[in-house]
């Protein structure tokens, strides 16, 4: 059984017009470590792989339209992250348990290496997967997010316990009313995020925040090692975004962050036809460096 998707707001890189194609993504489970881990795979089966990784209260879907053009030459899987989307887990979310999930999903679909896309929370995990496992990654699009150990300072640790403080403190009706409008400058994207996280639900959601926080506390910051894309939504919270920049200066100082335009948090759904372009560039540039490189 497949599953197609033909979506609107995808359109060929830079033209700005409608994709004709449709792309099909194969959906499959894998039982692993008490979890039914659910994922998507497209495109061609011997092209490069790309994983691209949701963040904390969201599912595979916030990459429907990347999907669309991506998967033309790459083959493309995403997956729903324990606890989030379809993906129903005995275990709660924690951030070594994702990364553990990433890896043997690799192995189950065959795969040794990648470039990575991850999301907020998927760009934390993503990072901490290249800490890991450093031979897998051939490069790593790091949306929407801070580089791994930015709270390692005191003052950072005190904002992050602040807010994690109140998130637990909160009513998640308070919480679901009032989050989406920091992560997209778009209604319908908003609706998306209010549908996902009750879908998630308050336990998973904040086991996820909580999960990236705590980690961000234990490690400290440093560059990656592979190929490095950093991009960030023009329209995200001001003092976040601002903090993010100077964070992304410290660690790779010779990367200067994309600012997306028009894009809250939720840049891959605010811009998606932006977001598109921007990735298959820097993909490119990711499998020219391979080839180089095995030459």
């Amino acid at each position: 059984m497949r599953n197609r998707f033909v979506f609107s707001s995808a359109s060929s890189a830079g033209t700005g017009e409608p994709l004709a194609a449709v792309v099909e993504q194969t959906p499959s489970i894998f039982f692993y470590n008490q979890c039914q881990l659910h994922y998507w795979l497209s495109g061609p089966t011997t092209a490069p792989l790309v994983v691209l990784t949701h963040g904390e209260g969201g599912s595979h879907h916030i990459f429907d339209s990347q999907v669309q053009s991506l998967a033309r030459s790459y083959r493309v899987l995403t997956w729903d992250i324990r606890g989030h989307g379809a993906s129903q887990s005995a275990l709660p979310f924690e951030l070594n348990r994702a990364v553990d999930d990433l890896q043997a999903l690799l192995q189950h679909t065959g795969y040794t290496e990648a470039i990575f896309v991850g999301v907020s929370a998927g760009g934390i995990l993503t990072q901490l997967f290249e800490r890991r496992f450093p031979h897998a990654v051939q490069g790593m699009a790091l949306i929407s997010c801070n580089p791994l150990g930015a709270a390692s300072s005191p003052a950072a640790r005190f904002r992050y316990q602040l807010t994690s403080s109140l998130l637990h403190l909160l009513p998640y009706w308070f919480v679901l009313a009032q989050i989406p409008a920091y992560l997209s400058t778009r209604p319908e994207v908003q609706k998306y995020a209010v549908e996902s996280m009750k879908k998630s639900g308050r336990e998973n959601f904040l086991a996820a925040w909580q999960a990236c926080e705590n980690m961000d506390t234990q490690v400290g910051m440093q560059r990656p090692r592979q190929a490095l894309l950093i991009a960030l939504g023009a329209y995200d919270r001001p003092g976040w975004h601002t903090r993010a920049r100077q964070l992304w200066a410290q660690v790779a100082p010779d990367i200067r962050p994309v600012s997306v335009p028009g894009a809250s948090h939720a840049v891959t759904q605010d811009n998606p036809a932006y977001v598109t372009k921007m990735l298959e560039d820097f993909l490119r540039q990711c499998v020219r460096a391979k080839r180089i490189s095995t030459a």
